[in-house]
């Protein structure tokens, strides 16, 4: 547990996956503390994570106040069941998340999977990989019904200042990071770090990838000192991250359209072209729906186009437009 800012307490926990790590943090309120994220659900992450608030003077589990959920994905979200149950904190988490979680924890699970992995051209042995490989973790999933449901530009008061809301989708539809005008640090989650770039996974009817890059342009103006990400330590320079990132993004669109350019691929194969190493199906999963969000931005910019060919599977291929559009330009220059 390191003590980055005044009445802030950022606790390093393990998980099992590529990342090894992720990072939640502890405010402290007039009468106790909020929290921000969970960690996984296992056995390792939680007695890390309470071991280290067990550091804290006279700490209890009764102490944590409230439970605030940047998002849905397994290392942020996967112990809040328990915390909650153990703390009887209050839940805060954005409407669009709400609703999200809502949809993977219904009787039918996440229904857009199988159709995006069609649309991908995942051949069956690997979809069923790549399908039990994630099961456990949704097996984790309940919906949750949380007390506060935030829009974003709420003020949380905390000791010596607030706490404002930022909504920043992308990563996922409900993502949100918390600002502290006082001390000038943001909580960023998922959606600024500082040596890898978060994924963006498609989702029907939106367009994740540009809602990822309004984002970002949406922290652009804030005054921040210290970045305290959800993986790696903290950093600075937030704008030049942001630039980074975004022209990130820009450059992988155009890899995507140099490679469907030699002849017509599927998002499957397109992960094949663009991961050089072999992946393992979970981590093939995600890959899969990161370029599905960037031909789907390519698409509704006219940069690119699916036909469907046998199987059902789209073929993707450029269109006449290859100029970049303006609001990309602006992002990236």
């Amino acid at each position: 547990m390191t003590n980055p800012a005044p009445g802030l307490f950022t606790i390093t926990l393990p998980m099992p996956w590529e990342l090894e790590s992720v990072n939640v943090h502890l405010v402290e309120l007039d009468e106790g503390y909020l929290l921000v994220d969970s960690g996984v659900a296992t056995e390792e992450c939680f007695d890390s994570l309470e071991r280290s608030l067990k550091a804290l003077p006279g700490f209890a589990w009764t102490d944590v106040r409230m439970l605030f959920l940047t998002h849905l994905h397994p290392d942020h979200i996967g112990l809040s069941w328990k915390i909650l149950e153990l703390s009887g904190a209050r839940l805060a988490m954005h409407r669009a998340e709400v609703q999200y979680l809502e949809l993977i924890t219904g009787e039918n699970g996440n229904p857009y999977f199988a159709q995006a992995m069609l649309n991908a051209g995942v051949p069956d042995e690997l979809q069923t990989k790549m399908d039990r490989s994630m099961r456990e973790i949704r097996r984790q999933y309940h919906a949750h019904r949380p007390d506060w449901i935030l829009e974003g530009g709420e003020q949380i008061p905390v000791r010596g200042g607030t706490l404002e809301v930022v909504w920043t989708p992308g990563h996922s539809p409900g993502h949100v990071c918390l600002y502290s005008p006082e001390h000038r640090y943001l909580i960023s989650g998922d959606h600024l770090l500082e040596f890898i770039t978060p994924n963006i996974g498609w989702h029907p009817n939106q367009d994740m990838l540009a809602q990822y890059l309004d984002s970002l342009e949406r922290l652009r103006p804030f005054d921040v000192d210290l970045i305290l990400p959800s993986h790696g330590g903290p950093f600075r320079g937030h704008r030049e991250r942001i630039q980074a990132t975004a022209e990130h993004h820009v450059a992988r669109c155009d890899q995507i359209l140099a490679l469907v350019d030699r002849e017509a691929l599927t998002a499957n194969e397109l992960v094949e072209e663009m991961w050089k190493r072999k992946l393992s199906p979970f981590h093939h999963h995600f890959a899969v729906f990161e370029i599905l969000a960037h031909l789907e931005y390519l698409e509704r910019r006219g940069r690119a186009a699916g036909q469907s060919r046998t199987g059902g599977a789209l073929h993707w291929s450029p269109t006449k437009s290859a100029e970049l559009p303006e609001e990309t330009l602006r992002i990236a220059t």
